[in-house]
């Protein structure tokens, strides 16, 4: 949910919109999963907007599963032809600058409103300003901030591949984190879902074979490679649904449907990614490449604080609802253009530059 796909090194691979366009698919059903469905349903906010759109909301979720096959495609794009500190340079100069603000808006936000809820203590601010609260046991300053643990993983599984130089062998690598995504299947594990994520490898692993075929074509272990990564993920889908289901007070998701959800995006994703869909550049299709990250560090519990005062207040639910995301994307706007344009090439500079200092001293 945070990665652009044109990348400096990637000079001769043409900006994917169609790849803009489904970061802000993916995003839009989380955000209508958090304020139709989820909210509502978890009695976090008191009024429940288009309360006709719930049944199709509820399966928003699974816009984080379309992020993670995302992720596997631009990932492998902006490390593939990078050194490790180059990589880190890139991750870091796009994560922080907009995580810094936007986790700082929804705290103070939670905070002028007093609901215990959602407030949290300083140091779990701190720990959030580092992107990695999940290791020291702190609270997410928004509950949406769960999947950048995941994906902070990520980053350290192909980080560690570049430092082992590794990318000629990515096959091999993808197949076998797959086949420890099988045994987690089989016998769930806390350790190598926490440190390997091998429950969320066959999404990430969807979108690296889409990266190797757009680089060095389909073959038979790639095609099977995807196949495999499609089983996969619905096996664990099958497991979260359970898990989702029991945090529902009304109708839970289903898997039948949970399931042709996934597999088309599946479809859309390999359409989009591979060209065969192509999607020109318009406003619309370059928009979520800029504001995706931005709004879903936002959107959550400064959203449910400010839509509770608005309805409190005697506003029709509806209007409300607009309200909001009228004021998320206008802060994201603000985060992007105020925060992130100056902030990031400043970042990426001075990581990038401090092995080159280093070495120069020597």
């Amino acid at each position: 949910m945070t990665e652009h796909p044109a990348t400096p090194n990637t000079a001769t691979a043409p900006r994917s919109y169609g790849i803009d366009l489904l970061r802000g698919v993916a995003c839009l059903s989380v955000v209508l999963f958090h304020f139709i469905s989820r909210g509502v349903d978890s009695r976090w906010i008191p009024a429940a907007p288009l309360p006709s759109l719930e049944p199709m909301a509820r399966y928003g979720y699974l816009g984080v599963h379309l992020f993670f096959m995302i992720s596997g495609y631009v990932i492998l794009l902006s490390a593939l032809g990078r050194s490790p500190r180059a990589f880190v340079a890139s991750r870091v100069s796009r994560l922080y600058p907009a995580l810094w603000a936007g986790a700082t808006i929804t705290m103070l936000v939670t905070w002028t409103h007093g609901d215990p809820r959602f407030a949290v203590s300083w140091a779990d601010w701190f720990w959030n300003m580092t992107l990695v609260p999940q290791y020291v046991g702190a609270s997410f300053v928004d509950g949406a901030y769960w999947s950048l643990a995941v994906e902070l993983q990520f980053y350290v599984v192909v980080w560690l591949a570049l430092v082992a130089r590794l990318e000629s062998r990515l096959d091999q690598l993808l197949w076998a984190w797959l086949l420890l995504s099988l045994v987690d299947a089989i016998r769930p594990m806390y350790p190598v879902e926490r440190w390997l994520i091998a429950n969320w490898a066959p999404l990430f692993t969807i979108g690296a074979a889409a990266f190797l075929a757009t680089r060095h074509g389909w073959t038979r272990p790639r095609i099977l490679m995807v196949l495999t990564s499609v089983a996969l993920m619905l096996w664990h889908a099958w497991r979260e649904v359970t898990y989702v289901a029991r945090s529902f007070r009304g109708a839970p998701p289903v898997f039948p449907i949970v399931a042709t959800v996934l597999v088309a995006f599946v479809l859309l994703f390999l359409a989009i990614s591979t060209g065969v869909l192509h999607v020109p550049k318009t406003r619309w299709a370059t928009l979520p490449g800029k504001l995706t990250y931005p709004v879903y560090l936002v959107h959550q519990y400064a959203g449910y604080v400010v839509f509770t005062v608005l309805v409190e207040n005697r506003l029709n639910p509806e209007v409300s609802l607009a309200i909001v995301f009228a004021l998320v994307i206008g802060v994201a706007t603000a985060i992007h253009h105020l925060v992130e344009l100056p902030l990031a090439p400043v970042l990426r500079r001075w990581v990038a530059a401090r092995r080159v200092a280093t070495v120069t001293a020597a």
